[in-house]
């Protein structure tokens, strides 16, 4: 397994880092792990549109999917050419508006996930957990070539997240908060959370993501490492993890 990361800022994108995007690869076989603002234009850095094969949705709040609708015109643009003739899966929760979008006429197709029922997207092994989170959300683990990521989405702490992503070789980690506000904000980790997270779970390699936009990332990474001893860096745009 390869993930690339695209952008990893939360609520808006930087400068110089989109909203949450994540690509991740293994036996030609391409998908997106949220696709946020200005994460289409940063990933044709990487491949083609047409590479890619299919898109999971942890949630449906703006900076994880604003740029579904951008990528929908774009399959529509390269199958209407003849550059593609296959339907772009998207998949996420049922039950909410947002789902009965993700179909866009015979371009793209809504397919449904949840925690109680694993699937297989490509060849990725696939299961879901919920999480406390406004308007709810999914944490999705991967598991592909004897390796296991787990990418978080965006959640406040959960008990059941430690056995979700215990042993796993990468944790991607949303890490909203500095210690300082905890009890705070609703549905987000504090950096103390992330590395109780990470080291009761007893993960291989740690990497945080859905950076605020106040402070720093390594400020950040410092609180997370007073919990957590083992292998963990922030995930920014260009970062690439193998997991081989």
């Amino acid at each position: 397994m390869k993930l690339t990361v695209i952008g990893s800022m939360g609520a808006y994108p930087a400068a110089d880092n989109p909203s949450s995007g994540y690509l991740l690869q293994h036996d030609g076989f391409s998908m997106m792990l949220d696709i946020g603002s200005a994460v289409l234009i940063n990933l044709q850095k990487y491949i083609d549109v047409n590479e890619l094969d299919a898109v999971f949705l942890s949630h449906y709040h703006p900076d994880h999917t604003t740029d579904i609708g951008v990528l929908q015109h774009a399959v529509k643009v390269q199958t209407d050419l003849g550059n593609r003739d296959a339907v772009m899966p998207i998949y996420g929760q049922a039950g909410k508006p947002f789902f009965e979008k993700l179909t866009y006429h015979n371009y793209t197709e809504r397919r449904a996930v949840s925690s109680y029922e694993p699937v297989l997207i490509g060849p990725f092994s696939c299961e879901f957990l919920d999480n406390p989170h406004p308007d709810g959300g999914l944490s999705i683990k991967l598991s592909a070539g004897g390796r296991k990521l787990v990418y978080t989405g965006d959640t406040g702490w959960n008990d059941a997240l430690v056995d979700f992503a215990s042993g796993c070789d990468l944790l991607l980690c949303e890490a909203s908060l500095f210690n300082r506000f905890a009890g705070m904000v609703e549905g987000h980790l504090t950096a103390g959370e992330v590395g109780r997270l990470a080291r009761e779970a007893d993960v291989g390699h740690l990497a945080l993501c859905h950076f605020p936009h106040f402070g720093s990332s390594e400020e950040l990474l410092a609180e997370v490492t007073e919990e957590f001893k083992g292998k963990a860096n922030n995930a920014l745009p260009t970062v690439v993890y193998n997991l081989t």
